[in-house]
Formats: structure tokens, C-alpha cells, sequence
């Protein structure tokens, strides 16, 4: 802990406590926890805040608190909240690390979450206070804490590339020279925006679209069984989950893939405890489609203010119903449910698919921002440990784990632990 920290720390549990005045006189008092669970009496007013600033459900305190739980490991968690005359104008969870890569290190500081889960997330500032909500989180950082790369991202594709250039402006004004501020296009993500009816939704669609839906469904209706979409409940979850997991596993292995949950470390155990405490807020969108009395395919996925996160889905593969198209009918199914609940948007996470931009889905460019330490020290790290990445990537990623592994007789295993926590960085 000492190599890692130069600051004179609050005892945990009491927060530091820092009252700056802003060059626009817009009085902030901030506060640094190193605890998210001394956080849980202000569980309901951190989440409504990341509601009102149109943030994710990803920097709620109930998904920050489980990701900790299994991610956390030998970081250090540090949570930065912001008041304006005591109401609430900026949550930033945070934590800082040592990635290691072969002999070589790097002090890094990254939001809570954004590793290991493939998630992407807005900024939790109120837009008004940005740039004195800033200003103390990178002052703070600068004088408390030693680390050589700040990543504030991935930013999701709906938080804007303006939004993005607008806060890489603001650190580069408030951070000087002593800093190298990078603005950083990592991939893009999906949303469908959904219009006010399914009726308005299937119009927007051209015109071989609308009539593969409808041969869909004819498809569905001749084999004489109802179609029938429901979501998880707290008496059947535990079931669903596990059904869930087990076809979107089976369709995976069968093309030599492992899936989401044999690739990243501990995601089984993450998502379903995750998926259980979200399901009590009556977030989670476990959708089952069956085929009568047939389970077909499933999306999980959660739902948060006007928004549908949409992180994985299994479908059945078998000879029975292979003239049903029923990747197609399972997201068909999803859109129905989210105009149902007056959603605006599903977010279908990052990538891009064809069978989705063809249902209406539009790709949006992800962002981050990297800021770098400008001295000697920390540029020769950041040099050794980007040559090093690389290599990884290469032999690792690209040449095992995408080529050969899959064409082995064996599972390979869930991937490095190195490779996921410095992808962003140095990717």
C-alpha cells in the first residue's frame, strides 16, 4: 500500500472531506471514500443521480458494489462525490491498480466497472458543474495519489463524441503541460431508438425487412404452438438464468467457442449475483421465449430510466427449428417489450452485427480519454508496457486464443487476467 499510495489518508470509513471554491463561484464540497459499502445509506439518492444525468445502470451502487466484489481484488477503490449547497452533482468511482506486464508495471486509474464486463458508461456529472467537478477530481488525483495513466471510459456511444472532446478539452485546460491528454476511439456500440408503438417501429424498417418478420412468424404459427415471451420473476429466476446459460454455453461450444461465460473470469457467478440483486429493483430483463412448452432462446438484458442494456442472448440450435430464423424472432420479441414499457432506446452493447442493423439498430463510435504523466519515469513505463501489450495481444489474443485454441480438444480457459486489464490502455 505505501509503493502504491503518497497521500496521508483518512481512516476508512470517515472520508476526506475538501470544500473548493470554483473560478465561477459555484461552491463544490467533495468527499473521497475508500469504502463503496460505508456508501449503502445513500444507495437511493446515487442511484437517482445517475438516472437524472442519463447514466447507465452499469455506475449504479448495487452494480458497482457486486463488480467490486468480484473484480476488486488487489485494487484500491476510491469513490469521489460532489455536493453543490448538499445536492448531489457527481458521483466518480474509481480505482487504482498496478498492471503488470512481464517485468514491467504501470500505476493505472480507471472507473469502477469498465473492465472484465465489456460495459461502457457515461460520465456521472451533472452537465452544469462539469467543469468544477473536474477541476477537483484531477487536482485531488494529482495531489494525493501516484499513478501514470488515467482512463475516463469507454464513454457509451449515446454520452456523444462532442461530450467526450468537450471533457478531453476541459483536462487538458485544468492538467497544463505536465500532462498528455488523449482523446481515443475504442470500437463502436449498437442502439435501436425505438419509435412510440410496434406498428411505428415495424414501419421505419425496409420493406424485405418487414417481410422477413412477417415470414418469420408464418414460419412459427404453421408448427401449431403459441409463441409465448415472458420475463424472469423472483419465483423462477434462479431456473431461467441457469437455462439461459446453459443454451447460450451449448450454441458456443458447438461452433469451438467458449462464450461469455467461460471467456471472462468469474462472469458466471458476477452476472448471476448481479442479475438477483438488480431483479429485486425490478431492473432486470430476463426475457424467455418459448415455443410452447419449449424454451427457444433468451435476452438478457436490464432496463434502466428510458433505457433497455441488452448484454447477451442464446438461442436453441437444433434441427427442429432451424427454418424459424429465431435470432431474428427473439429480438423481434425484446423491441416488442421495450415499447411496451415506453423505453427510447436498447442499447445492444458494443459491436456491431448485421442482423441488427438490419432490425433497425445504428452503430455509435465509442470514446475514452487517457491521460498520461509527462515525466521520464512514467513515459518509459508506458513505452515498455505498450511494446509489451502488443506482443501480448498478438500471441496471446489474436494468434492462441482466437486460432488455435478453438481447434483444440480441450476448453482453454478463460482469458488472461493481464490482457483484459490492460486492453483499454494499450490496445
Amino acid at each position: 500500500m505505501q509503493n502504491l499510495w503518497r497521500e496521508e489518508r483518512a481512516p476508512v470509513g470517515c472520508g476526506r472531506s475538501t470544500d473548493i471554491d470554483s473560478p465561477c463561484e459555484k461552491h463544490i464540497a467533495a468527499e473521497v471514500f475508500e469504502s463503496l459499502d460505508e456508501l449503502a445509506p445513500m444507495q437511493q439518492e446515487w442511484d437517482d443521480f445517475i438516472e437524472a444525468v442519463g447514466g447507465e445502470v452499469f455506475l449504479t451502487y448495487d452494480w458497482c458494489r457486486t463488480w467490486w466484489k468480484y473484480y476488486g481484488g488487489k485494487r484500491h477503490v476510491r469513490v469521489f462525490i460532489f455536493r453543490h449547497e448538499s445536492t448531489l452533482v457527481g458521483i466518480i468511482p474509481v480505482f487504482l491498480e498496478k498492471i503488470w506486464l512481464g517485468p514491467a508495471c504501470v500505476r493505472a486509474i480507471k472507473l469502477v466497472g469498465t473492465d472484465f464486463t465489456l460495459v461502457t458508461v457515461s460520465l456521472p456529472i451533472h452537465n452544469d458543474f462539469l467543469h468544477e467537478v473536474l477541476r477537483i477530481f484531477l487536482c485531488e488525483l494529482v495531489s494525493h495519489y501516484r499513478w501514470d495513466v488515467l482512463c475516463l471510459g469507454p464513454f457509451a456511444g449515446l454520452f456523444g463524441k462532442n461530450k467526450c472532446e468537450k471533457v478531453g478539452c476541459l483536462c487538458k485546460e485544468i492538467l497544463g503541460n505536465g500532462y498528455n491528454v488523449q482523446e481515443k476511439k475504442c470500437g463502436v456500440q449498437t442502439y435501436f431508438k425505438l419509435a412510440g408503438s410496434w406498428e411505428d417501429y415495424i414501419a421505419r424498417l425496409p420493406k424485405q425487412q418487414r417481410y422477413n418478420i412477417r415470414r418469420s412468424y408464418k414460419a412459427i404459427n404453421s408448427e401449431g404452438k403459441e409463441l409465448i415471451s415472458t420475463f424472469a420473476s423472483q419465483e423462477n429466476f434462479p431456473e431461467l438464468f441457469d437455462n439461459f446459460v446453459q443454451m447460450h454455453e451449448a450454441r458456443w461450444h458447438g461452433v469451438g467457442k467458449g462464450g461469455h461465460f467461460q471467456d471472462w473470469p468469474n462472469a458466471h457467478h458476477f452476472h448471476r449475483e448481479v442479475a438477483a440483486v438488480q431483479l429485486k429493483r425490478n431492473r432486470l430483463r430476463l426475457l424467455e421465449v418459448r415455443l410452447g412448452d419449449t424454451p427457444v432462446g433468451y435476452k438478457y438484458c436490464y432496463k434502466f430510466a428510458d433505457r433497455y442494456h441488452s448484454f447477451l442472448d442464446a438461442r436453441l440450435v437444433s434441427q427442429a427449428v432451424a427454418n424459424l430464423d429465431l435470432g431474428k424472432v427473439i429480438l423481434v420479441e425484446q423491441v416488442k417489450k421495450a415499447i411496451e414499457e415506453n423505453a427510447k432506446y436498447i442499447d445492444s452493447m458494443q459491436g456491431m452485427y448485421e442482423h441488427k442493423l438490419h432490425l433497425g439498430g445504428e452503430t455509435l463510435p465509442i470514446h475514452c480519454i487517457l491521460i498520461f504523466r509527462s515525466g521520464m519515469s512514467a513515459i518509459m513505463r508506458i513505452y515498455i508496457c505498450r511494446g509489451l501489450f502488443w506482443l501480448l495481444d498478438v500471441c496471446y489474443n489474436k494468434i492462441w486464443f482466437r486460432r488455435i485454441a478453438p481447434r483444440l480438444p480441450f476448453e482453454r480457459g478463460p482469458r488472461w487476467k493481464a490482457w483484459i486489464k490492460s486492453q483499454i490502455l494499450f490496445s
